[in-house]
């Protein structure tokens, strides 16, 4: 049976992996295959939530059909926006669905969604742009980033009581040049522009 998880993945192109291995063979640049959002308000547009979380060092793996995910409890610091039929509590823990790869010839091969080197995320506070919605045969809320290429960590080096900095920043830990970063101040803007 196909879940709800194996249908949000084909969004973020686990068909163009697909055809791209069959046409040019393995390659560790296939997270160029995946969406990339140059601006803040085009990858608010494309979230139906958006929030602040702790992301542990921990995940566990999992594989829905041919899919390949890590899979993180994230606690929620704050919730920027919600578009799901589901609460989503600030202090509560949620479960990030981040796809990294596909499965091929019967498990032997993955065809990378994400670069090695990007795929374990390291522990800390990011901003999170994610789509999904409840899945009945799982009985949860199932969230997925919206991009497997732009994922925002806080930014320490940048204080709040810097003169220069008057809002958290949250620095792009991939290495997508187009969207560097957020500032939470236009990504309240942003939310208030797609509302």
């Amino acid at each position: 049976m196909i879940t709800i998880v194996t249908a949000l993945a084909l969004i973020v192109g686990v068909g163009s992996a697909l055809a791209y291995k069959e046409l040019n063979g393995p390659s560790d640049h296939s997270p160029a295959l995946a969406k990339t959002f140059k601006s803040t308000e085009e990858i608010v547009k494309d979230s139906k939530v958006i929030i602040k979380g702790n992301v542990p060092k921990e995940y566990r793996k999992e594989t829905v059909g041919e899919i390949v995910f890590f899979v993180y409890d994230v606690q929620v610091d704050k919730v920027y926006s919600n578009l799901t039929d589901q609460e989503i509590v600030e202090g509560e823990t949620v479960e990030v669905y981040r796809l990294v790869g596909v499965n091929t010839n019967e498990g032997k091969d993955m065809v990378n969604i994400v670069s090695p080197e990007y795929q374990a995320l390291e522990q800390g506070e990011y901003l999170l742009f994610l789509n999904g919605q409840y899945d009945d045969n799982l009985k949860k809320l199932i969230l997925i980033p919206n991009t497997p290429n732009q994922l925002f960590k806080t930014d320490k080096s940048r204080s709040l009581s810097s003169k220069q900095f008057t809002t958290q920043e949250f620095e792009n830990v991939t290495d997508v040049d187009a969207l560097p970063s957020i500032a939470e101040d236009a990504l309240l803007e942003a939310i208030e522009k797609v509302k």
